[in-house]
């Protein structure tokens, strides 16, 4: 075992060394760092899933979600962290890079998770509704690049996305019970093309209702970021529907909410627990 183990780690050395557009993006869920005595440095007041999976196991547990499907899966880092904590758990992870997909691969057979599926398929609007049916679905950071990392022909403006996103998730609502959603509010990632204003936090959560409103989807929860502690410096807070339509979804309150500790863009994207409406 002890040979296998480093026989993987030399081909994880390998691989992440290749270069992507979302690389080293994430870290090692602890279990797996300490098998492998490696690890990845992430600026968690940037950016980070550490900060954001508690909100997420708690959802999953919450609602006794077994099947999960992470879309957008990069290195595995949300799909791996379930398959250790939920017991029982079968999970998809879904990532179009190859480099990626093969990284989650050699990570689910170091920690030994057998009910664990690496796909490379598209998630675009073609094959959305292709995976099979799954109790949550993780869609973390993807459907703003529609137009640019994908359905390219589909979104090919700004004034597009929203009919697009209404019809995408629609669709995704058919196969799977409930969804974990956060998306960026520049299209395809570019600050010069911004689907709501950088600091207009009020209106990322009016376009965000709009969205899901259209395509079906109940929203349970809506996770907002503040200041953490020494061991996570971004912690966030779950709040009702009915909250986030009064003060807590107005411009005055998120913002003194964020205030100068809340400075990323990253964080300032709202984490939306989703229900879909049968």
């Amino acid at each position: 075992m002890m040979q296998a183990t480093k026989e993987i780690k030399e081909q994880l050395n390998e691989l992440y060394e290749r270069a992507s557009k979302h690389g080293q993006y994430q870290t090692l869920p602890d279990k797996l760092a300490t098998a492998l005595e490696m690890q990845f440095e992430v600026n968690e007041e940037w950016r980070g899933d550490r900060t954001r999976y508690p909100v997420i196991k708690g959802y999953l547990a919450k609602n006794k979600c077994n099947s999960v499907l992470d879309i957008g899966a990069n290195t595995g880092y949300f799909s791996l962290s379930i398959a250790d904590d939920i017991e029982g758990s079968q999970i998809t992870a879904c990532e179009l890079n190859k480099t990626h997909a093969r990284i989650i691969e050699l990570l689910a057979k170091v920690g030994g998770y057998n009910e664990f599926r690496v796909t490379d398929r598209s998630a675009n609007m073609e094959h959305i509704g292709d995976f099979g049916k799954f109790d949550c679905a993780l869609h973390l950071n993807i459907l703003h690049h529609a137009g640019h990392d994908f359905d390219k022909e589909l979104v090919p403006d700004r004034e597009a996305f929203m009919q697009y996103g209404k019809k995408y998730l629609k669709m995704f609502g058919s196969s799977v019970d409930r969804m974990i959603f956060q998306m960026g509010y520049n299209w395809g990632g570019d600050k010069t093309l911004p689907l709501v204003g950088r600091d207009d936090q009020a209106g990322k959560i009016a376009f965000t209702l709009d969205l899901m409103d259209g395509a079906g989807w109940e929203i349970e929860g809506v996770a907002l970021a503040k200041k953490g502690d020494k061991d996570l410096p971004i912690a966030y807070d779950v709040y009702s529907l009915h909250e986030i339509k009064g003060e807590k979804g107005t411009q005055k309150w998120l913002e003194e909410r964020y205030g100068a500790d809340v400075w990323s863009e990253f964080y300032q994207r709202p984490l939306w627990l989703c229900k879909a409406k049968r």
